[in-house]
């Protein structure tokens, strides 16, 4: 690295001729110490775990930046305070004043200092904190989020795109306190360097599709979203289908909202907190995908109907219900419907998180999840209190074809060594397709506040979200009630086959089962018959060659989309040796004498706590020495403070804002309630009030 000092300025790579732009590869980076104070004594952040309860409580965390890196292609220079910093951008400025765009592998930490030492004229953030790209006020400048843009570790990113550089390993002790006086060792600092040059090789990828910095999109779900965006822009055919699928009813709209549910994930009661031998483990191929080519979907806005019973329901239409069901009971070991769905419940009966019985509930249902309602529970009586229709239909051929134009591209690079990088980046693509089907274009307004440094979330008024869902009906792109019933056919692929196996089910998640010995493997090769035979149906009716359902990889092998199955990519039978579990996200497993474990919170090195699968047990702790997993405190309004590093070195840092990492420990237990496992809650729409309308 070069310190900035020698930094003369830099001309640039202008692009556009009316919309001009500086080209270069620009990356920022930042390194930090945190810690606390206690009773007026400077602690190392890692003594945060040592502390008592009470001495925990009163901790003042804080936090100091003690060097940057800022990389202009791949060169590196580097600076120690932010006044250097703010003297270096200076001169980048005054030699090129043209528009820079400068990536940030996971902005929103580097926000937390720099909103205090720069202005910014606008914030892009889905939630609160959560920034996807920062323009600066004085200068002509604009961060972006590559965390976002990649949705990968800095590792992840070096290993799974086969970059020049990867991020370097151990070589900068995160314990030891240091400040911007504190001296860094050769090692040190290439460290500190290999984390721009990762996000630069990372960008010089993204410029081969896109050629212009300006041109990359913001988030991992934006490389496939534009992609058919600009597939689809001419094609009126296509809009036309999509804009009369499209509901602009607010009622209509907030049914949706009430309808749509995630995955299904469960422990089975039975066998919580038992060690199981010999597990099998089953996975859907692709579970979203698979439905979104072969099943049908709500293509016209919804029309109020009056139904009374199930029967009554049409094959060739979509309904949105809302049912009430009197003296409610399972038929199975495992219950699927979810309390966080209900609504009005009395004498209810709950698993963790799912109802076994209710003396009465209320549900917003899907056809789809009223019919296996139905199957699964036992009723004394329902009442449909509101009911309406749309007319089933494919989703579009073009849309169709593209999804399976990403499943042909991603199995044929599967597995071939110099394709790597091409593979991860279709297989990314091919991953977000579902989610372009609910992406959330109607949520609170979040917005940043330059004077005060504060975040505020606007909620929309009736108002906005009226005119929001005009504009989406107006642009034609999806429809979200695609995205309702996506989760719903899957869903009800999944729990087909568990009702089916219910005795011998451990665990399910989303597109998985784990079963024990004893299942009956019947059930799952009839499921995937009648796979086969969908896929084929839809083939022959929409005239789209069977090959692109089930391409074929390097050696020649068929992949076909939305089987039920247990092989690995290495031709065996994926089987446990043990397995636990002890809730929702919660499992312990064993193969070959290695423990690994998933757990909500906890990454997968924490299996290290473990000597033994028999110890995953509630009470278990993971600790920080087992997980390095930290808890982010937020450091606002800091005062000056003089500190002294690990070698004695006294300085005063003077700044006012930043993040805080101290170690957390996780307790094993069985949680209560039913774990979604949200990262934040930017997919929350914003619910039109209907009682102002009243």
């Amino acid at each position: 690295m070069i310190y900035f000092k020698e930094f003369k300025g830099y001309e640039g790579e202008v692009v556009g001729k009316r919309k001009k732009v500086d080209n270069t590869i620009y990356t920022f980076d930042i390194e930090t110490t945190s810690f606390i104070i206690l009773d007026g004594k400077q602690l190392d952040g890692i003594k945060y775990q040592d502390l008592n309860k009470d001495e925990q409580d009163r901790a003042e965390f804080k936090s100091t930046m003690y060097i940057w890196q800022f990389g202009i292609n791949d060169t590196v220079y580097y600076g120690r305070s932010w006044s250097d910093f703010i003297e270096f951008l200076n001169v980048l400025e005054k030699s090129n004043n043209n528009k820079k765009i400068i990536f940030v592998h996971n902005l929103a930490f580097e926000f937390q200092y720099l909103k205090t030492v720069l202005d910014f004229e606008e914030v892009v953030a889905r939630v609160s904190r959560k920034v996807m790209k920062a323009t600066l006020l004085n200068y002509n400048i604009e961060f972006r989020c590559t965390l976002i843009l990649s949705n990968q570790s800095l590792k992840s990113l070096g290993e799974n795109y086969e970059l020049n550089h990867e991020k370097k390993d151990g070589d900068l002790d995160y314990s030891k306190f240091r400040h911007s006086l504190t001296p860094l060792t050769e090692k040190e600092l290439v460290y500190c360097e290999y984390d721009c040059l990762v996000v630069y090789d990372y960008i010089l990828k993204e410029l081969q599709e896109y050629e212009r910095v300006d041109n990359i999109p913001l988030t991992s779900t934006g490389h496939v979203r534009r992609e058919l965006k600009e597939l689809v822009q001419t094609d009126y055919e296509y809009k036309r289908k999509v804009r009369k699928a499209i509901n602009t009813d607010p009622h209509i709209y907030n049914l949706l909202i009430q309808a749509f549910m995630g995955g299904y994930t469960h422990a089975n009661w039975l066998y919580t907190d038992e060690v199981l031998e010999n597990v099998d483990s089953y996975d859907f191929t692709s579970s979203y995908p698979y439905v979104m080519v072969s099943h049908k979907y709500p293509s016209s806005e919804f029309r109020k109907c009056y139904l009374d019973k199930a029967e009554d329901m049409i094959s060739s239409f979509a309904y949105l219900l809302v049912v009430r069901f009197n003296n409610i009971e399972s038929k199975y070991f495992n219950n699927i419907i979810s309390f966080s769905k209900c609504r009005n419940i009395y004498g209810g009966k709950f698993d963790n998180g799912r109802v076994i019985g209710a003396t009465s509930l209320e549900l917003t249902l899907t056809d789809v999840d009223f019919k296996l309602i139905l199957e699964a529970y036992n009723i004394e009586s329902y009442e449909i209190l509101e009911s309406y229709y749309s007319n089933y239909n494919y989703l579009p051929k073009q849309f169709i074809n593209f999804i399976l134009d990403k499943y042909v591209i991603k199995t044929q690079y599967k597995n071939v060594d110099d394709k790597k990088d091409v593979y991860n980046r279709e297989k990314a693509k091919f991953n977000a397709l579902y989610g372009m089907s609910v992406t959330n274009t109607i949520r609170a307004d979040v917005k940043y506040n330059n004077d005060s440094k504060e975040w505020v979330e606007i909620p929309l008024t009736n108002e906005e979200i009226e005119k929001k869902l005009k504009s989406d009906k107006a642009k034609a792109f999806l429809s979200f009630a695609y995205g309702v019933w996506v989760t719903a056919y899957a869903r009800n692929n999944l729990l087909k086959n568990l009702l089916a196996l219910d005795d011998k089910v451990i665990y399910s998640d989303t597109d998985s089962l784990k079963l024990v010995s004893g299942y009956d493997k019947k059930v799952i090769k009839h499921y995937n018959e009648f796979v086969e035979k969908k896929l084929k149906f839809v083939s022959k009716n929409l005239g789209i060659p069977f090959a692109k359902f089930s391409p074929k990889d390097i050696y020649g092998e068929d992949h076909m989309l939305g089987l039920f199955e247990n092989e690995t990519k290495k031709g065996r039978k994926y089987t446990y040796d043990k397995f636990i579990t002890q809730g929702a996200k919660k499992y312990c497993y064993e193969v070959d004498g290695k423990i690994s474990i998933t757990v909500a919170g906890v990454p997968k090195n924490g299996a290290r706590a473990l000597n033994s699968i028999d110890e995953f047990r509630d009470n278990l702790v993971f600790r920080f020495k087992d997980t390095n997993k930290n808890l982010l405190m937020y450091v606002e309004n800091q005062e000056p403070l003089e500190v002294v590093d690990f070698l004695g070195n006294k300085y005063k840092i003077d700044d006012k804002s930043g993040c805080c990492l101290v170690p957390t420990t996780y307790v094993l237990g069985k949680a209560l309630e039913y774990c979604e496992l949200l990262t934040d809650n930017s997919s929350e729409r914003a619910i039109y009030n209907e009682t102002s309308t009243l």
